[in-house]
């Protein structure tokens, strides 16, 4: 539309002093109904265009002010699934009182209703609860960032707001899901939005294959993201993360074993600094890092002097080499 409406300002300032220059001297200082029509047209035009984007920055606001009153509800004291949902839906509850959100988020509040009633049956989630509902507030975050148009907006939370079923015995909960392919390239990746990219970090299947890499090859971007990685080198660094996973570092590349992993497998060796060691996982490109609860800015790997946001997450075998 843009181009359209420069093309069309253009010519009307092109045409402006022809019909001054053709107009009788008794015409002087009316350019003639041709004009006044073009001229109104874009006039027109331009108010459509700031309107839709009014529009647009007021859902973008609302979206913002949701996601922030579901963010307090991870204050405090990590809650299991059923004190999440409570929460959520009590403050969901508040939200529509108030009536200052734009009706047409309703069908997102609906949504945002559903995913925390049925919030207490995800059970997969249960170790990493307060990062998920994190997930799911940056989503709408991320969503009102994202979209370009108000129908975009729209759609793409009609689309994202929702949590993988509980998995049948020992399956993936995100195995079955169209929306949880492998082998992504970035670009592909990162508009999965917040919930899909912060679950894919918590599989339970092992890649079908592993691809014999080095850390500075993955840093580097030189494979797509949701591959199995086949990694050697030495750890230089170890930390424990507030959501239980167990973190080391290779050089500049981030790893991390998932909670839920390390409780499958409790014998999971947890490398120490210095170990000099082979690991298999999953490459994962951190897109949503700073909206995490344990960001710190001033870590110097994962704060705002981080080199490179990929990583293997999850880490699902850990040899010890000499």
């Amino acid at each position: 539309m843009k181009p359209i409406l420069a093309l069309l300002l253009l010519a009307v300032s092109f045409l402006a002093p022809l019909a001054r220059a053709a107009a009788p001297a008794e015409e002087a200082g009316s350019l003639g109904p041709p004009y006044r029509d073009l001229r109104g047209v874009v006039v027109e035009s331009e108010h459509q265009r700031r309107r839709r984007y009014a529009e647009l920055e007021r859902l973008r606001k609302d979206l913002r002010y949701i996601a922030e009153v579901l963010d307090r509800e991870t204050i405090g004291a990590k809650k299991d699934l059923s004190g999440y949902s409570e929460g959520g839906l009590r403050r969901l509850a508040e939200i529509r009182a108030s009536g200052g959100v734009d009706a047409k988020l309703l069908p997102v509040l609906q949504r945002l209703e559903k995913l925390y009633t049925e919030l207490p049956a995800k059970d997969y989630a249960a170790e990493y609860s307060r990062s998920l509902m994190l997930a799911v507030a940056e989503e709408l975050r991320w969503a009102a960032q994202e979209a370009k148009t108000e129908t975009e907006l729209l759609a793409l939370l009609k689309d994202h707001l929702v949590l993988p079923q509980k998995p049948v015995a020992d399956e993936d909960a995100f195995e079955s899901l169209a929306w949880f392919p492998t082998d992504v390239p970035l670009e592909k990746f990162k508009k999965f939005g917040a919930i899909r990219n912060f679950l894919v970090k918590h599989r339970i299947k092992r890649p079908k294959s592993h691809t014999v890499m080095t850390a500075p090859e993955l840093v580097a971007g030189g494979y797509n993201v949701q591959i199995g990685a086949d990694i050697t080198g030495v750890v230089t660094g170890v930390y424990n993360a507030f959501d239980q996973d167990y973190c080391f570092d290779i050089g500049h590349l981030h790893l991390e074993i998932s909670p839920e992993w390390r409780l499958m497998h409790p014998k999971m060796i947890k490398p120490k600094v210095g170990d000099r060691v082979r690991v298999k996982g999953w490459t994962y490109f951190d897109v949503f890092h700073k909206a995490e609860y344990d960001y710190a800015p001033e870590d110097p790997v994962m704060g705002v002097n981080r080199v490179t946001q990929w990583e293997v997450h999850p880490v699902q075998d850990v040899e010890l080499l000499p």
